[in-house]
């Protein structure tokens, strides 16, 4: 990586531990040189390099040519991208069930389409590997081969694929597995020559709900200490789990989530903890407010918005063509749909309006269907689950696309219009 130009810092998107390149490990490639102190027997070897070939890859103690750079405290590997491009963590959270997944899957195949079409910019998997998971998800959704048999995305679990165990003498802590992407301008960008300046890779991750509940980190599974880097959080209020919302769209709707017996969360008290840990892990004062964006997704829109907000199916597309190469975000039509949504919010759950807009100033309301449609009961497993053919996400992409618009200047343009339509 010697001809590169190498950040500064470099921050762990597994431990979040931040440290100088020159502090790098690489992971071995002989196979005589299995075994980590830090991931087990089953792993090449971590090392701190002394030679070097031409490209600047590190040489092994037994002369293999090694291409994997790993954090110096847990030793997992790092994207290099992520040594060469600046850096946003985003923070996605919700209680157990509220459509994460779903709502990761369907955001990422959407940005891939909207990025090179709309944007000029490319979105790729800066590691594969560890975007295995959602990459998945989103093949169940857009790739299947069976297009009209109900297809099922789990729950994320507290362990599992998406964590990581290391290994620090007796005590083994859990790490959430980031999603990786590079966002950088294609060739027919008009500021190609910024590619730079411009380029960006960004991380992101799908914790399980029950990591955000009261009491539900600790010093061995630290799983959601990325909230305190992050440019910004996106919280998914499910109105499903809330009972005024499904009491005020059970007439109406033959939705499973409204009409069954559901679960509550007192999603209040999950946005309250999710503060809490901010404050305490960035130092803030109780009455300090968090400076950076805060968005409410509404899920579900589908479930309870015919009942509640009945023109949601004219909502418009807020990415606008312009005059200029690049399309931009209207992000006018983007905070008038806000208020729109903060009213209804205000009206069936005051309570967490009054802990979004008590814990940060900028609080934005986005509504959002993953799916398109209501889930279907599978006969056999009693699980909902969806055709794939008959999934269409409605405003998917919008709440990334708006926090890029907000923290990352140059990646999505907005446009603001000079009198509200």
């Amino acid at each position: 990586m010697n001809d590169l130009a190498i950040q500064a810092q470099i921050t762990c998107p597994h431990c979040w531990h931040r440290f100088p390149p020159a502090e790098t490990l690489w992971a071995s490639a002989h196979p005589r040189l299995y075994g980590d102190a830090r991931l087990g027997s089953d792993v090449q070897r971590r090392f701190l390099p002394t030679r070097f070939d031409a490209g600047g890859n590190a040489i092994d103690s037994q002369g293999s040519f090694c291409s994997e750079v790993c954090c110096p405290k847990c030793h997992l590997v790092i994207p290099r991208t992520m040594f060469e491009l600046k850096c946003i963590f985003y923070s996605i959270l919700g209680s157990p069930g509220s459509g994460k997944s779903h709502m990761l899957a369907t955001t990422t195949w959407q940005m891939r389409q909207a990025m090179g079409q709309r944007f000029k910019l490319s979105i790729s998997d800066a590691d594969p590997d560890s975007n295995r998971q959602l990459n998945e998800h989103e093949e169940k959704l857009f790739f299947n081969e069976h297009p009209d048999q109900l297809a099922t995305i789990p729950k994320t679990e507290k362990e599992g694929e998406l964590y990581q165990p290391v290994s620090f003498g007796d005590e083994t802590i859990w790490y959430p597995r980031p999603f990786v992407f590079v966002v950088q301008p294609l060739a027919n960008h008009p500021q190609i020559e910024k590619r730079d300046e411009i380029s960006r890779s960004i991380c992101l991750y799908d914790n399980a709900g029950e990591h955000f509940l009261p009491g539900g980190e600790s010093s061995i599974s630290p799983a959601t200490q990325h909230l305190t880097i992050s440019r910004g959080l996106l919280f998914l209020f499910d109105p499903t789990q809330h009972a005024r919302f499904r009491e005020a769209c059970k007439a109406d709707s033959q939705d499973p989530q409204i009409q069954g017996t559901g679960r509550s969360h007192r999603q209040d008290q999950i946005l309250h903890e999710a503060a809490n840990r901010i404050r305490t892990h960035a130092g803030l004062a109780q009455q300090q407010k968090y400076s950076k964006p805060l968005i409410i997704v509404i899920t579900k829109m589908d479930a309870w918005a015919p009942t509640l907000w009945p023109e949601w199916k004219d909502i418009q597309d807020p990415i606008k063509d312009s005059r200029q190469q690049l399309a931009g975000l209207d992000t006018t039509l983007i905070e008038d749909i806000s208020g729109r949504m903060r009213e209804i919010m205000a009206k069936l759950a005051p309570e967490f309006v009054n802990a979004a807009e008590g814990f940060a100033d900028r609080v934005t309301y986005i509504p959002v269907s993953a799916l398109g449609r209501g889930p279907e009961e599978d006969p056999n497993s009693g699980m909902l689950g969806v055709r794939p053919s008959e999934v269409k996400p409605i405003w998917a992409e919008v709440p990334l696309l708006y926090m890029l618009s907000q923290t990352s200047t140059g990646l999505i343009p907005s446009l603001v219009r000079r009198s509200r339509e």
